[in-house]
């Protein structure tokens, strides 16, 4: 089987599990338009049509096996990475070109490298191929116009999308985070198959080692469930955590590099919203040899003199949910306070270099 082939069953195996018809046709059409696109696009410049033509097929996977839209470009990277080590039919170099080129696919509005270009330029064409009278995304008008040049199409893009209000943000994120954490959190939910909210919690990691992965060490998945409940919208693995937020190392690393992070020591004060993390707090007996010091999250719900009380999944490792109350002591480790304006800006980071790049589109024109 050639390389185009594994990814391809991979693929299928996702799309064929949607279980509205009406939503798996349309995930079918998109998927193999944009890869027969992306190969197109790259033969005309002169580019490997294989590894454009993958870079299609993959791109908006997580969407498609999660039903979770929100930052499915940065989400399906990291479905693939984990899809694409396993499969160990490419080489690294060949990775890291397929995987910039969905992590960047959906930022339009600014240049990245000559495979991202393609992908991006082949998602904003697709719709067009498949139905001349599709509506281009007022964003996308640039580079469609160009393409048009480029291929010598004849077209009149039909432009929609444009509202002044569309960055409008909800100004209480923390209360409501705070307020979905305490409604789950009473609930004792279990750390099990059987429990629906357990699932609702896990639905984010989309391989089927999910479960067994997350049992009794969950607390983190809480807190990033409760966090895109209450519009406070992350990708699993957030610029420039090494890990997904799954785990509690990787809000401390997040956090820490967006200067979130604050300290008993520094005589800051929680409140209800902040998000906790704790050192060395569950059992001995309860955690892995080798464990980090950061070892439980949770949701502040408020603060009272020496104690707070706080939100939590997997409580002391114990696989439940709930409310409980910890002394401010030097098990804390520091306070997350994520700001209400607080909007992801990972995009603005390129995959291959982590470096900062933010070259515009238009400005290139």
């Amino acid at each position: 089987m050639n390389r185009v082939e594994i990814v391809r069953a991979y693929v299928e195996d996702i799309l064929k599990n949607i279980s509205s018809e009406d939503d798996r046709k349309t995930a079918y059409i998109h998927t193999y338009s944009v890869a027969e696109a992306c190969s197109f696009i790259a033969d005309k410049r002169r580019l490997n049509t294989e590894l454009a033509y993958i870079s299609g097929l993959l791109h908006d996977i997580y969407a498609y096996k999660t039903g979770i839209y929100f930052g499915h470009a940065y989400n399906s990277t990291e479905m693939s990475r984990v899809a694409l080590r396993k499969m160990d039919v490419f080489s690294d170099d060949e990775k890291i070109l397929i995987l910039s080129a969905i992590y960047h696919h959906s930022d339009i509005a600014h240049i990245h490298d000559e495979y991202d270009e393609i992908l991006k330029d082949a998602n904003i064409l697709q719709p067009f191929l498949y139905d001349p009278s599709s509506k281009i995304y007022y964003l996308a008008i640039p580079r469609f116009n160009n393409m048009l040049n480029e291929f010598n199409i004849k077209a009149v893009p039909i432009e929609y999308g444009y509202s002044p209000n569309e960055h409008a943000q909800f100004q209480n994120k923390r209360v409501l985070l705070a307020n979905i954490a305490e409604e789950l959190a009473v609930k004792r939910i279990a750390g099990e198959e059987t429990d629906k909210n357990f699932l609702e919690i896990i639905k984010y990691y989309p391989e089927a080692s999910a479960f067994k992965e997350l049992k009794n060490g969950w607390c983190a998945a809480f807190v990033y469930h409760c966090c895109l409940k209450a519009g406070i919208q992350l990708p699993l693995k957030p610029t420039p955590a090494t890990f997904r937020l799954a785990g509690v190392g990787a809000w401390y690393e997040w956090s820490k590099h967006n200067n979130f992070c604050f300290y008993e020591q520094e005589s800051f004060v929680p409140a209800r919203g902040d998000i906790v993390i704790y050192n060395n707090i569950i059992p001995v007996e309860n955690k892995p040899k080798g464990s980090p010091s950061h070892d439980h999250i949770g949701v502040v719900l408020a603060c009272e003199g020496k104690q707070i009380s706080v939100a939590e999944g997997n409580i002391d490792n114990n696989n439940l949910s709930g409310i409980v109350t910890r002394k401010r002591d030097i098990t804390i480790g520091c306070y997350v306070r994520i700001p209400n304006d607080y909007v992801y800006d990972g995009w603005k980071y390129d995959y291959k270099t982590g470096e900062i790049r933010n070259v515009d589109y238009k400005s290139n024109l």
